[in-house]
């Protein structure tokens, strides 16, 4: 018998969960408690950041990663994880963003790109009984001509490579 709650029996690496389900919040929280090698991604995709400043994530779905082992991940893993979410295939211009614990969507953005932010991102696990990372998933066609995002007509949200470690988007 597992020690697992009921609908939460992890597979090979990590568990998706609709928003959908009802009374899963409380059921996860109470699940990692005593399993500080877990935390979970609220992941957005399917839509696009809106233009600055009072940014906001548009037109997408919320899917819940469940069961990510801190010391396992990478963003290796999340292109994996990314047609798990019901697309055919990986687009070329695929970006990962996760959001700082404070600030918002203007100010909190990094880039989840290598080794270095996703020990950033894990770095957050556990502060403050954190267990939920918030991702945001961004699929860009840029015009060539005004380097704008072809659905969104806002700018492609950048990292500043001279910014201080954190590396903000801006």
């Amino acid at each position: 018998m597992s020690n697992f709650p009921d609908g939460f029996y992890p597979r090979a690496r990590f568990q998706l969960r609709s928003v959908n389900e009802p009374g899963q919040p409380e059921v996860v929280e109470k699940l990692y408690a005593d399993r500080p090698e877990y935390f979970n991604l609220k992941v957005y995709h399917g839509g696009y950041f809106t233009g600055m400043p009072g940014r906001t994530y548009d037109y997408g779905s919320i899917t819940f990663v469940d069961f990510l082992k801190v010391h396992e991940f990478t963003v290796s893993e999340m292109y994996l994880i990314y047609p798990e979410f019901g697309y055919e295939f990986i687009p070329r211009n695929l970006w990962f963003y996760f959001k700082h614990l404070v600030g918002d969507l203007d100010t909190g953005l990094f880039p989840l790109r290598n080794s270095e932010d996703v020990t950033l991102l894990t770095s957050y696990i556990g502060v403050n009984g954190v267990r939920e990372i918030k991702l945001y998933v961004v699929t860009e066609e840029l015009n060539e001509d005004t380097g704008k995002d072809v659905k969104s007509e806002t700018w492609r949200p950048h990292v500043r490579e001279d910014a201080p470690v954190c590396r903000r988007l801006f």
